[in-house]
């Protein structure tokens, strides 16, 4: 089936005047005329301003559109798609992980107030983002994302309310030479493990990875104050609960 300048025009949402604008720059030349001399458009060349208004819509100038498609051997519709499909996904998640990345900063500000230093709450969270990209898979960072917003609302306020306090507990604990032991460093313990066995139901695997993580970046120890010396110190507390409690994963 072929068309008329006006049906492809129609047909793609675009007007008559950008098809003949994409001719005067080579990038869409009808493939054949009627006897009168209209222009027909087939298969090819709506599979060719399929690829023109990719490119465009990811942002190459098009006066550079044309010499990328001409140098190109000609692709099957179905790569073509997937190629696109592909493309937008990666933009999509970029974009996901952008807007996550300003909620939490919003989050914060509003859960703690920005401490006179605005700009560092989302500097911190920046930071946070690329660390996270370091460690783990496009397709992690998404499920850990909609696990996380299918919990009620009330529940993540919950724990985005008290994870900072009680590490703040915990660091106030060491920092004062309290022995591991004692009663209060364990209800410490106690409160961390319903917590990190909370987290875990949402990012099922991410155990190692997460300690890892946090062993390896300085810059997350710091944002956060969950440091190597405070996961010690925890340990050895958790270590004098009774053995049906050790059993529980280590913090």
């Amino acid at each position: 089936m072929d068309y008329t300048v006006g049906e492809l025009a129609r047909r793609a949402g675009l007007t008559v005047r950008t098809l003949h604008h994409y001719e005067e720059l080579g990038l869409l030349r009808p493939s054949g005329r009627s006897e009168a001399g209209y222009r027909r458009y087939g298969e090819a060349d709506v599979l060719r301003l399929h690829r023109v208004l990719a490119l465009r819509d990811a942002g190459v100038p098009l006066k550079a559109i044309a010499p990328l498609l001409d140098g190109e051997a000609p692709q099957p519709l179905a790569a073509v798609l997937q190629a696109q499909i592909e493309q937008i996904e990666a933009q999509l998640l970029a974009q996901e992980t952008l807007l996550q990345t300003l909620r939490n900063a919003a989050r914060r500000l509003e859960l703690h107030g920005d401490g006179g230093d605005a700009m560092q709450v989302l500097l911190d969270a920046m930071q946070i983002r690329r660390v996270h990209e370091r460690w783990f898979s496009p397709t992690q960072m998404r499920a850990l994302r909609q696990r996380w917003q299918a919990l009620p609302e009330a529940d993540r306020d919950a724990v985005e309310a008290e994870w900072p306090g009680l590490i703040r507990d915990a660091r106030a604990a060491m920092d004062s030479g309290c022995d591991p032991g004692a009663p209060e460093v364990q209800a410490l313990v106690r409160r961390w493990l319903v917590l990190q066995q909370q987290f875990m139901a949402i990012a099922p695997g991410m155990k190692d990875t997460m300690r890892r993580m946090y062993a390896a970046e300085p810059e997350l120890a710091r944002q956060s104050g969950v440091t190597p010396e405070l996961i010690a110190y925890l340990r050895r507390s958790k270590d004098t609960l009774p053995a049906e409690e050790q059993a529980q994963e280590k913090p």
